[in-house]
């Protein structure tokens, strides 16, 4: 079985750098009914059912709640930082 805490953390880290940089370019993203700190829950919830169907099959080990958590709050952390010191 595949480890892919690791990857998720990461990959969650690097989206809340790219989201945090198309908000920090594009103002008109801010206005929008969706707050940009609901986007890590969702990206983040899609890819981990993807990865509990894995789990299921025995294709990779699940995710932990601690590899959820650091992604995702991570991931929303980052976005709001960028955000915030774009202006």
């Amino acid at each position: 079985m595949i480890a892919v805490g690791r990857y998720f953390v990461i990959g969650m880290l690097a989206f809340g750098v790219l989201a945090g940089l198309v908000l920090a370019n594009v103002h008109a993203l801010r206005d929008l009914p969706v707050p940009a700190i609901v986007w890590p829950i969702l990206v983040g919830l899609v890819i981990d059912l993807i990865l509990q169907a894995y789990a299921r099959e025995g294709r990779v080990e699940p995710l932990t709640m601690n590899e959820r958590a650091f992604g995702i709050i991570g991931a929303g952390l980052i976005i709001t930082g960028i955000v915030a010191l774009s202006g």
